[in-house]
């Protein structure tokens, strides 16, 4: 009875020796050090569970940071929806820009039309308010006075100058300097513009200076023209190169009102309103001068 007690006390002692597939077992489930190691375990545990403790903090931020993606996503779709929204009215309210723009813009083709007709109109107006003007250049400041008024000055100057007899009814209603300071003795006098009673007396007036060339009148020189506007003596200035080569080829031409160029060429009349094709229609006739003198095949 002694020794099974004390084989009992041994046995509660000292654990039983496990088998060979306990041991197993339990190398490959606890896969930790033998005691001899324990502290460096144990400092490791504690290592890998502060990294645990970091990896679930990461984690969590992670999270919140998701979170924060997501109502940030939220907001942006609920903005790209309104945005799209206002995309619409402003499409509508684009279309309704363009077709107010496109009226306005024929009413403006409209009115620019209408406006340069309406010029043309005063145009016309204030030059045919004129047919029967003169415009007198050259003519000495200061001869107007002892007395002597416009009209009469103006005619006596015409008979010294033309070839007008004394039974030529011609009536000067207005005869006046343009408007403007005098000029200095070195500067040239202000034109007379003059005004005749009879619209043939102002061609027969015309005509007689076109004939005569170069006018006098006490040493000086005078020039007589007819009277325009501003913008129909710079439109039919623009004829000029058009008319030195008529000259040049010996061609008969006038300047009929209000800038039509006519020239008769070989017998038949052509008409040109614009001065780049007058020139160069001109310039493709032969000069009959240089066939005359260039020596013959």
């Amino acid at each position: 009875m002694g020794k099974i007690s004390q084989r009992k006390q041994q046995s509660l002692k000292e654990p039983p020796s496990p088998t060979r597939a306990s041991t197993a077992k339990m190398a490959v489930s606890d896969p930790l050090p033998d005691a001899t190691s324990g502290p460096a375990t144990s400092a490791e545990i504690a290592s890998l569970m502060n990294l645990m403790q970091e990896m679930a903090t990461d984690v969590a931020s992670i999270q919140t940071n998701i979170a924060d993606m997501r109502g940030s996503l939220e907001s942006l779709g609920q903005r790209v929806s309104g945005a799209e929204s206002k995309m619409g009215r402003l499409g509508a309210v684009t279309d309704d820009h363009e077709a107010r723009l496109i009226r306005v813009e024929g009413e403006l083709a409209h009115q620019t039309r209408y406006a340069g007709e309406l010029w043309d109109r005063v145009q016309d107006l204030e030059n045919r308010s004129r047919r029967n003007n003169i415009r007198v250049i050259g003519v000495p400041e200061g001869v107007e006075g002892n007395g002597v008024s416009g009209p009469t000055m103006l005619l006596s100057i015409l008979r010294d100058c033309l070839p007008l007899g004394e039974s030529d009814p011609i009536e000067v209603e207005q005869a006046h300097r343009i408007l403007g300071p005098r000029p200095a003795p070195d500067q040239r006098p202000r034109p007379i513009i003059t005004r005749l009673l009879r619209f043939q007396d102002r061609e027969h007036i015309l005509r007689l200076a076109r004939e005569a060339g170069e006018l006098y009148w006490r040493g000086g020189k005078i020039m007589i023209f007819p009277d325009m506007s501003r913008e129909l003596a710079a439109q039919r200035k623009r004829f000029t190169p058009a008319r030195r080569r008529c000259m040049e080829l010996g061609l008969r031409y006038g300047l009929r009102y209000p800038a039509v160029l006519q020239v008769m060429v070989d017998g038949r009349l052509h008409r040109f309103e614009d001065p780049e094709e007058a020139l160069k229609e001109l310039n493709g006739i032969p000069d009959q001068n240089h066939q005359r003198g260039s020596p013959q095949p």
